[in-house]
């Protein structure tokens, strides 16, 4: 056992899953060889509540570290751009007549899906702590830029009333005050409101071998048991769970308050997750052990290309794949560059590595041999991008699950 503090239930032991060392967080990208961003290192480990069985990381960074000036925008990619409009319409189709028009969207970002919000019928609100925020507001997207919590729930009650839908993608896991967040929420949140959740689903972290998703920035990690244990503390239940491609597959969930008629969702997967020893800490027996493989074959593999001299670049600068290149020790004699369409990342460096980010028409004008997928859960979208669009003609590699020359 371990001591810590966690998020949901305040317990103190945990059972260890996955230790990753000391690693530089996945956003200190830095700007010239002089800059120093990148010399931060924090220890990176999984753990597993031994009360509430929520999976979590056990050293914070502090938040505002993380996310006061953020790099990553949501909508980079052709297929977030149609789940966008996916997810949208099936709000207003399951809640809009029924529930009502007010949207907040917690972690809204650049406000990318605010817009899709708007475009299907909603009045919206975006609440997000990084300096995006701002952009958003400034295109019309209306944005308060804070984190959102029990303070934020009352300034936006005042001045707006309560919130009919309220939609957190992909924010539980990466807050720090998970309790005050869910404060919040149901301060919010009107008597008939629907909380929606996005969120990466620890079944897949586990056995799609997903550790490229265990940053600093990403707290938690659910599991339906840990997700339904949680929201049962502020009066909730889930009653809708679907799935969503993005991410390596992440769960949906929505809420409404417990005195809701609506039935309960979760039965069938709690029994699943039992049955797995999802939520138990010898069900993550192998995890480590598989992790550590891949790391090791996909080393060998970098090492092999690099004394055959062949010229191997990287494509997609996500955290994720930061926290992969980290972990396994991936420096600039193995990749050479690594290419982005965020132009907030073009020209900087990657943290740790020190690799040169370069836009897509830089990084093909290399001419290289091998492409590393860095997206990898988008490696249809981009190795069809790169066959048509510059006619590579070279392999690709796809790190995850297993190193694969495709």
């Amino acid at each position: 056992m371990v001591d810590f503090a966690c998020r949901a239930c305040n317990a103190d032991q945990a059972s260890m899953l996955l230790d990753m060392g000391l690693v530089p967080l996945a956003n200190a990208f830095c700007t010239n060889e002089a800059d120093k961003a990148d010399e931060f290192r924090a220890p990176l480990s999984l753990v597993m509540c031994k009360h509430c069985r929520l999976i979590q990381i056990r050293d914070l960074v502090p938040r505002e570290q993380l996310f006061r000036s953020y790099l990553w925008v949501t909508g980079t990619s052709r297929a977030a751009s149609d789940y966008a409009i996916k997810f949208a319409n099936r709000l207003r189709e399951r809640h809009l007549s029924e529930r009502g028009k007010f949207l907040v969207e917690i972690a809204s970002n650049d406000g990318f899906f605010l817009s899709r919000y708007r475009d299907a019928g909603f009045d919206i609100l975006g609440v997000d702590p990084s300096d995006v925020a701002l952009d958003a507001d400034e295109r019309g997207l209306p944005s308060i830029r804070d984190f959102f919590g029990r303070r934020v729930a009352e300034s936006v009650l005042s001045k707006y009333g309560p919130a009919d839908i309220i939609v957190a993608r992909n924010v539980l896991g990466h807050s720090e005050e998970l309790q005050d967040l869910l404060e919040g929420v149901v301060h919010l949140l009107s008597s008939r409101g629907c909380l929606v959740v996005e969120l990466p689903y620890a079944f897949f972290i586990r056995n799609e071998l997903l550790y490229d998703y265990i940053f600093h920035e990403h707290v938690s990690y659910m599991t339906v048991y840990s997700l339904s244990r949680l929201s049962e503390r502020y009066g909730l239940k889930i009653i809708d769970i679907t799935f969503s491609p993005l991410n390596g597959g992440s769960l949906v969930a929505e809420f409404v308050r417990t005195e809701e008629s609506t039935p309960r969702a979760d039965q069938s997967l709690l029994a699943f997750e039992d049955h797995i020893s999802l939520n138990q800490p010898e069900g993550w027996a192998a995890f480590g052990q598989a992790v550590q493989a891949q790391r090791r074959d996909f080393m060998d593999l970098l090492n092999e290309l690099s004394r055959q001299e062949q010229k191997v670049v990287g494509y997609g600068a996500s955290a994720r794949c930061m926290t992969m290149l980290s972990y396994c020790g991936v420096t600039k004699s193995h990749l050479s560059a690594i290419g982005d369409t965020n132009p907030k990342k073009q020209g900087l460096l990657c943290p740790g590595s020190r690799i040169p980010v370069l836009s897509p028409d830089e990084l093909m004008a290399l001419q290289p041999d091998y492409v590393m997928i860095g997206a990898w859960n988008f490696k249809d979208e981009i190795m069809q991008m790169l066959r048509r669009k510059y006619s590579y003609s070279g392999k690709c590699i796809v790190p995850l699950p297993k190193p694969m020359v495709v």
